[in-house]
């Protein structure tokens, strides 16, 4: 199963391994509706987590070239943006310049605004029902399909006609 990378319109991102993307809208509908986002198949990832004292999993670091992996694929601005930076600082410069931090922060906020979904590329629900349930609460049209789906075998299981069937 492949491993997803869905860039968020705000900025965020996140990650996850599903069948298709079909099936990763529907695991990110945990998050967001994703029917539109860029999912973008990543072949390496890793991530490692520490396991505090009080029996928590916490976020220790990614593993080698996954971070830079996430910033080509996900935030390309950001990383020419940090590039530069880095490029300029002498070996003694610890902190960021003024300067350097604005041009940053620039960077940063071009991501949160670079990415826009793609309504077009958004199909509806095949159903009217099904339409109506994605307007009330603005799920991912294949999370709606499938729920509908399965509601309809459940009340037609048990369902007996009246006479012959043709």
């Amino acid at each position: 199963m492949p491993l997803y990378l869905c860039r968020w319109p705000n900025g965020d991102c996140s990650v996850v391994w599903a069948r298709n993307k079909q099936d990763a809208i529907v695991e990110l509908d945990q998050v967001g509706n994703a029917e539109g986002c860029p999912l973008i198949p990543l072949r390496e990832f890793q991530v490692h987590f520490r396991l505090t004292d009080e029996g928590k999993l916490e976020f220790e670091s990614f593993g080698e070239g996954t971070s830079e992996l996430l910033f080509a694929l996900a935030y390309p601005v950001l990383e020419r943006a940090l590039d530069e930076v880095y490029g300029e600082m002498d070996r003694n410069q610890e902190v960021f310049t003024p300067e350097q931090q604005a041009r940053i922060q620039a960077a940063i906020e071009q991501e949160r605004e670079r990415v826009w979904v793609k309504f077009e590329d958004v199909a509806e629900p095949e159903t009217e029902m099904g339409r109506d349930i994605k307007t009330q609460t603005g799920m991912a049209s294949s999370l709606v399909n499938r729920i509908v789906q399965q509601t309809t075998k459940e009340m037609l299981k048990d369902f007996k006609g009246r006479g012959k069937p043709h």
